[in-house]
Parts: C-alpha cells; structure tokens; sequence
C-alpha cells in the first residue's frame, strides 16, 4: 500500500508540526538571535526531524514527497509576494531549494529503488544521510560559524562543526561510505557558486548511490 490512513494522519501532525517551527518557533529564534540562526533552527527542527521519524512512521515516502513540493511552492509565493521576514532573505532562496533538495533526493531514490523505504535497507540510509547532512550538518555549521565570526562567513570553524557530526553519523550508517560522503558533503559546502542545500544534499547522495550500487 503506497499510502495509509495512518500515513495521512502523520502526514497531518509533520504538516502542523514545521508549521509551528516555520511559522512561530523559528520567529522567536530569530528575535533572541538573527535571522540566519533562525533558517538554521527551521532546518533543523523541521526537515531534520522529519528526516529521523519518517521512516519509522510512514509506510511511504509519499507524504514527505508531496509535502516537501507543497513547502516549496508556499515559500517561494511567500519570497516573491510577502516574504516570513524573520528568515526569508530578497537575495536567497536557500529555504526553497531546501524543500526542493527533500522531496526530490526522496522520489529519486523511489523510482531507482521502490523497496528503499524499508527499515535496514542500505538504500534508506542513502536517501537519508544526505538529508541528515543538510538539515543538522549544515545547520550546525552556520549556527558555530554565526558565534565564531559574527556574521554569516564560511568560515574553517563551521566546516570543523560539520564534520564533527557527518562523520560520526555517516559511519554508523553506512561505514566507510558513509564516512567519506560526510567529507564530501562538507567539502561541497563552501563552494561558493552553488547554493549548499542543492551541493550537500545532491552531490553527496550521487556518491552514495554510487557507492553502494557498484561497491
């Protein structure tokens, strides 16, 4: 079964819940720090969360999906009509590429492997490490890099932050493959020609594939 009532149910409470985060929560960050540390909280209590609970209570991607795409069309009419002033900036659509990179990493990995959604399956976890990545690795890069420099700088710190956690996390995933798409991942984030929710997200989860399709 592609969808339950019980998916539609979680679907709701995800729904409400990075509402909440978008909407309330992320605003009062953001008066008691700026607005950067507020996008960051936003992918971490939203997409990150969602990321780790998911697989547990969906018995499809399909509600993150579609969720992910109805996200992404609210925040880019939102940017270009009436933009959430406590995080939406007129030069930066990373919020939007954020939803993008989510659903889009889910239904690649769906159409490649329609059993990927399974508990224990290798190829969950290569969906999923990418998604760790960019919703707690790069949020915890910003967040140090906003109290080493005060001011948005991508900066060593940050990137030392990063690997602190992808690394740790990518190995008890995926072991050495894991490992190695968190250097990347990381190494990806400071490009400065290229949005990181679209690097980390993207060229790591290609390598991943890669590596535990050919490997």
């Amino acid at each position: 079964m592609i969808l339950s009532i019980k998916d539609l149910l979680v679907g709701v409470i995800y729904v409400v819940w990075v509402a909440v985060v978008t909407l309330k929560i992320s605003k009062v960050v953001a008066k008691r720090t700026n607005n950067y540390v507020a996008r960051k909280f936003i992918h971490m209590a939203g997409g990150g969360v969602v990321a780790c609970t998911a697989p547990f209570l969906l018995s499809s991607p399909l509600v993150v999906i579609v969720a992910s795409y109805l996200m992404m069309a609210y925040l880019l009419a939102r940017h270009y009509s009436k933009p959430l002033s406590w995080f939406q900036e007129s030069d930066n659509l990373g919020e939007v590429y954020f939803s993008f990179s989510f659903g889009t990493i889910l239904l690649i990995s769906w159409i490649l492997n329609h059993n990927f959604w399974e508990l224990g399956n290798r190829y969950l976890y290569v969906a999923l490490l990418p998604l760790l990545f960019m919703s707690f690795g790069d949020g915890i890069t910003g967040i140090v890099r906003n109290y080493v420099y005060g001011r948005r700088f991508k900066g060593f710190w940050g990137s030392v932050g990063m690997l602190a956690f992808s690394v740790p996390l990518g190995f008890l995933l995926l072991s050495i493959p894991g490992s190695l798409s968190a250097v990347i991942a990381t190494a990806v984030e400071i490009l400065p020609f290229i949005d990181d929710n679209l690097s980390v997200s993207f060229i790591s989860f290609f390598f991943l594939y890669a590596a535990v399709r050919f490997g």
